[in-house]
């Protein structure tokens, strides 16, 4: 790529990011970081301040790695008399997606349909209460600009929860997830992998209350040099990283650079 064109390109994401609605909202955004300060602590608003900042400006994007074994499910998994858990088949799975206040999105119906992915569903009283997908696909992305994570065949990337207004406070993504696991065991699955947000602390101490164990932080920075930091904990059990030429961005720009920490 000529000097010119990357100079241009540079210039145009600084003028993005200036326009963008972070920068005409900074009261709100200092609001927040101050809750977050309270709630979770000086490093945690640093965190949040981090992707305000690094997200727009940078293409920064950190996210934390997660994994959880039956071993370590820290939740009873009974249920009342008005709830059953099961898997969604992929025609119900189209029906729920025409029903906005599910918030299926397209895409997972699609992979429903292909088989990829299974949706884990919990009723109350026969109304879909809470949901979760797990992917038994061997590479799931791990971000927005190319880079994939490669699944252990014994593991499911579990992503895209939900649970309906109506029903939460009762557990319900909690209970689904352990025991998605369990019935899953049949599929030769025996962990669950997943990845939550570095400033996303709410979610993170929920899956520390569930038994999940933390394996570390995936950093990736820049566009169009791009770099990105694996967690070695990750590696250990199998989870890596590598480049999606396929996902990436156009192909004179260059490829991402890996390293496990």
């Amino acid at each position: 790529m000529s000097n010119e064109r990357q100079l241009a390109e540079f210039t145009g994401a600084i003028r993005a990011s200036i326009s963008m609605p972070i920068f005409g909202s900074l009261k709100h955004k200092f609001e927040k970081a101050n809750q977050i300060r309270r709630d979770f602590g000086f490093r945690a608003m640093l965190q949040f301040a981090s992707n305000v900042v690094g997200l727009p400006l940078f293409h920064f994007e950190a996210t934390t790695i997660v994994w959880l074994s039956p071993d370590r499910m820290n939740i009873a998994l009974d249920l009342p008399n008005d709830t059953e858990m099961r898997f969604l088949t992929a025609d119900e799975v189209a029906t729920f997606a025409s029903d906005p206040q599910y918030d299926f999105k397209p895409s997972l119906v699609e992979k429903a349909q292909l088989g990829t992915d299974l949706c884990f569903a919990g009723f109350v009283d026969g109304n879909l209460a809470s949901y979760g997908w797990y992917s038994l696909a061997p590479e799931v992305p791990a971000d927005d600009f190319g880079l994939m994570m490669t699944v252990p065949k014994n593991a499911a990337y579990m992503h895209n929860g939900f649970t309906h207004p109506d029903f939460r406070g009762r557990r319900l993504h909690g209970i689904g997830m352990g025991r998605a696991l369990l019935v899953m065991a049949d599929r030769g699955i025996e962990a669950l992998l997943s990845d939550v947000d570095w400033a996303n602390h709410a979610s993170l101490k929920s899956c520390r209350r569930l038994g999940y164990d933390i394996l570390g932080n995936l950093y990736a920075v820049g566009r169009p040099f791009r770099f990105s930091i694996a967690p070695r904990a990750a590696r250990s059990l199998g989870v890596s990283f590598r480049r999606d030429p396929v996902r990436e961005t156009p192909a004179d720009q260059p490829e991402l650079a890996v390293s496990n920490s």
